[in-house]
């Protein structure tokens, strides 16, 4: 009887001598340095994966940014280029044979256009032939343009030559002089052109699957950046807890502040991802992509006018060069017609209305439509284009007078071109530097961050840890 009171004095006496072993035992009996270090490490490890994972988001959109922004979407302007300074070069040879010595102040307006756009084509080729890089492919087509446009170049001066020894009256070209013309007009329009146009494509591909990429890994990590960040939250607070539970600490002011840090890093990160994704579709689908269509419509407008000048040089040709006119129409705004009677009609009874906006049918031109003003000049320019194609075949004037009005037309219609264009520019420049600002602002605060985050947590166990000493 008496022994029990003087074990109840012993136990009571280790208590009181180390109270800090009481009250690991009586508080929570599992408390040890090493499940505080392993909580404590899961909770940096779940951090790190969620700004790893913001970081390798980040990066992908970056790298879209620079493939659209900077590598492609050069190359894509660049390719489109030549596109329009080949046609217009076809153009001012065309011209000039077909004013023969009848009108020397346009003869040397196209000659100096010619030699313009000589120089033009030269620097394209070379910029894209620079652009390309390591693709063999892309120049292994360049090259072939280049050495197509050397015979182009050969056999329009051959015909150039030819129609200056005949000294024809505008309209009236020689026949040898016409089959010059029909050589260079044949390697342009059948090797020249759709080779230049396929450049186009391959580069329009690579911004189409830089952005699908970005796209897809975006997705990926706001979803991966959510969970991790839930699990990062989650840890911070099994290991709260774990100290309140085990060591009778209810606020620890260090994790409190890794979590505010953790919870701000995951909400500013999944809205600067969703911003910047946002930023990329506008500058891709809402001004690249316009852009683009754009500047393919203004180049195969351009070779449309190669065929209208051909229509008047050629007559042998006529209604070859009609029929192509027309294609290139439906290829630039389509509609449901049989020729180019037919296609005039239908377009004027959609668009004569005064109130009426121009409805995005498939093609170049009406796919980069939109409500702006800027879309109905564009609209209204095509219209008068095409009326005064009617009137060129139709007419009874001179060759140049009959050329006169298409190319006035022509000017209006390529000004509007290039207003409507400026606008999903602006708006293709906007969405890059607006996600290129966001991305380089937060993700210099990545590893920061991550340093931050793991010294407040580690900075929050150590005085426990130091209790066991």
């Amino acid at each position: 009887m008496r022994k029990a009171p003087v074990l109840a004095r012993r136990a009571v006496t280790r208590i009181d001598e180390d109270p800090l072993n009481a009250r690991l035992e009586l508080i929570y009996k599992t408390a040890s340095p090493s499940k505080l270090l392993v909580r404590a490490v899961a909770a940096v490890a779940a951090l790190a994966a969620m700004l790893t994972a913001l970081a390798v988001a980040a990066a992908a959109a970056n790298d879209a940014l620079d493939v659209i922004g900077h590598e492609a979407g050069p190359q894509v302007v660049a390719t489109t280029d030549l596109y329009f300074a080949l046609s217009d070069a076809d153009a001012q040879v065309a011209t000039l044979l077909l004013l023969g010595t009848s009108d020397q102040v346009a003869a040397d307006e196209a000659r100096a256009r010619y030699d313009q756009r000589r120089g033009e084509i030269a620097a394209a080729l070379l910029e894209a032939h620079r652009l390309a890089g390591d693709d063999a492919a892309q120049r292994t087509t360049i090259e072939t343009v280049m050495e197509h446009y050397g015979r182009y170049e050969q056999l329009a001066a051959e015909a150039l030559l030819l129609a200056e020894q005949a000294a024809y009256p505008q309209g009236e070209a020689p026949p040898d002089v016409v089959a010059a013309y029909r050589e260079a007009g044949d390697l342009m329009s059948g090797q020249l052109l759709p080779l230049s146009y396929n450049l186009t494509l391959e580069n329009a591909t690579a911004v189409r699957e830089a952005y699908d990429r970005a796209e897809s890994r975006i997705d990926t990590g706001l979803l991966v950046v959510a969970v991790a960040g839930a699990i990062a939250l989650a840890a911070l607070v099994w290991l709260q807890i774990h100290l309140a539970r085990g060591y009778g600490r209810i606020f620890n002011p260090s994790l409190l502040v890794a979590t505010a840090v953790c919870l701000l890093y995951l909400g500013t990160g999944l809205a600067v991802l969703n911003a910047e994704q946002a930023a990329q579709q506008t500058a891709k689908e809402g001004g690249f992509d316009n852009a683009l269509s754009l500047a393919r419509a203004n180049a195969v407008s351009n070779a449309l006018y190669v065929d209208q000048v051909r229509y008047l040089l050629d007559d042998e040709r006529a209604a070859i060069y009609e029929q192509t006119l027309f294609d290139k129409a439906q290829a630039l705004h389509y509609r449901e017609a049989g020729n180019l009677a037919e296609y005039r009609d239908l377009l004027a009874a959609a668009w004569d209305t005064p109130l009426a906006v121009p409805d995005r049918t498939p093609g170049l031109l009406s796919e980069a439509f939109t409500g702006s003003d800027a879309t109905g000049d564009a609209a209204r320019a095509w219209q008068t284009l095409m009326n005064a194609d009617a009137a060129m075949r139709e007419g009874d004037g001179t060759a140049a007078q009959r050329l006169a009005s298409v190319r006035e037309a022509y000017i209006d219609y390529d000004t509007a071109l290039a207003v409507l264009a400026d606008e999903h520019l602006d708006t293709f420049r906007g969405g890059i530097e607006e996600g290129e600002k966001a991305i380089a602002d937060f993700a210099f605060l990545l590893p920061a961050a991550m340093v931050a985050l793991a010294a407040f947590t580690f900075t929050g166990i150590a005085p426990r840890l130091r209790e066991f000493r």
